[in-house]
């Protein structure tokens, strides 16, 4: 039987959810979806979310899950929400947030949405590259010696975001896109992690 789940996230235990557990149980109230299963949690943006991680894992066909605002699932950026926008269809489920009545399904108007976010994660990445490219241009003027140790991929520092990827099952070339790289790439970075050069210390 589908299920309606309600995510309610604070960030601090001395935040009150209850706003949020009151919206949702309006609008599902008002749009005649029948009584969500309301989930709390404490969690701060940047830390893991291990009821949402739970609630993810287990989505299936026709599943909603409801959330007041979209920030409520992630501060990590638009990559990072459309990696939990991509697993809840890949689920069959949808999402809804509350505060604005946006549905995010198969249909049309979902569809259109999860476009949008791919697309705002797109200019995301560019200027974040070009304030990167200013700021090395800065150092270059300055003198400062520029570039990588050798060895080292400009992956490395996006490990982190890279496996909660692979954990939420995404392919690989949709991950090379949400982390602002070509297939390849990320396939090259993947063959260096799996058959690391062994270390000059052991030579």
């Amino acid at each position: 039987m589908a299920r309606i789940i309600g995510y309610c996230r604070v960030s601090t235990d001395k935040q009150d959810a209850e706003r949020q557990v009151t919206e949702i149980l309006n609008y599902c109230s008002s749009n005649r979806l029948g009584d969500p299963v309301i989930v709390r949690e404490v969690a701060s943006g940047a830390k893991d979310r291990p009821e949402l991680d739970r609630i993810l894992s287990t989505l299936q066909n026709k599943d909603t899950l409801a959330v007041w605002e979209l920030s409520r699932l992630t501060r990590g950026g638009v990559g990072s929400l459309f990696a939990i926008v991509e697993q809840v269809r890949m689920a069959q489920a949808r999402l809804i947030e509350t505060k604005t009545g946006t549905v995010i399904d198969s249909t049309v108007a979902g569809e259109a949405y999860v476009f949008a976010l791919g697309l705002a994660g797109r200019i995301e990445r560019e200027m974040i590259s070009a304030r990167t490219k200013s700021a090395l241009q800065a150092r270059k003027a300055a003198g400062v010696k520029l570039g990588r140790p050798a060895g080292k991929s400009k992956l490395d520092s996006q490990r982190a975001e890279i496996e909660r990827y692979q954990g939420l099952g995404i392919n690989k070339t949709a991950i090379s896109k949400l982390i602002g790289c070509s297939r390849a790439t990320y396939l090259h970075w993947l063959s260096k992690e799996a058959n690391p050069k062994p270390s000059s210390a052991l030579l």
